[in-house]
């Protein structure tokens, strides 16, 4: 079983997770789990996910999920970004004849904008023709 960093208190199903589910290179390279994992991703979707990390790179860590679900996943990820696009649009469309009157220096020191990082981005940026 591999370390990982738990930020909320454990439970018991976070031990057991960490316990089936945490696998190191190593693991999968010795032993038949990796083909037993694909063989339980057969047929029908699972949502059984398996995180592989290298204990020699601390930072060398990735998931194996059946590729139904993460297709699945990404559809409804899809969905909630298409949903925010509309919403934002349908407010800025309600907002199209308000005054803006917050000045722009407020506006930029309240958020992430970082104007450097914008203006260092210009030269590399290809517009399209259409």
């Amino acid at each position: 079983m591999s370390a990982i960093r738990v930020n909320k208190k454990p439970t018991s199903s976070t031990f057991r997770f960490l316990k089936e589910n945490v696998l190191s290179v190593t693991d999968l390279t010795r032993t038949n789990k990796l083909s037993e994992i694909l063989n339980q991703y057969a047929g029908e979707e699972t949502t059984e996910i398996y995180v592989i990390q290298n204990h020699k790179n601390r930072n060398a860590i990735g998931v194996l999920v059946d590729l139904e679900h993460y297709e699945r996943l990404l559809k409804i990820q899809e969905a909630v970004e298409q949903s925010t696009d509309e919403i934002m649009y349908e407010i800025a469309i309600q907002r199209i004849n308000e005054k803006a009157d917050i000045p722009l220096g407020k506006v930029l020191d309240d958020s992430d904008f970082d104007l450097d990082e914008l203006l260092e981005s210009l030269p590399n940026t290809k517009l399209d023709e259409d």
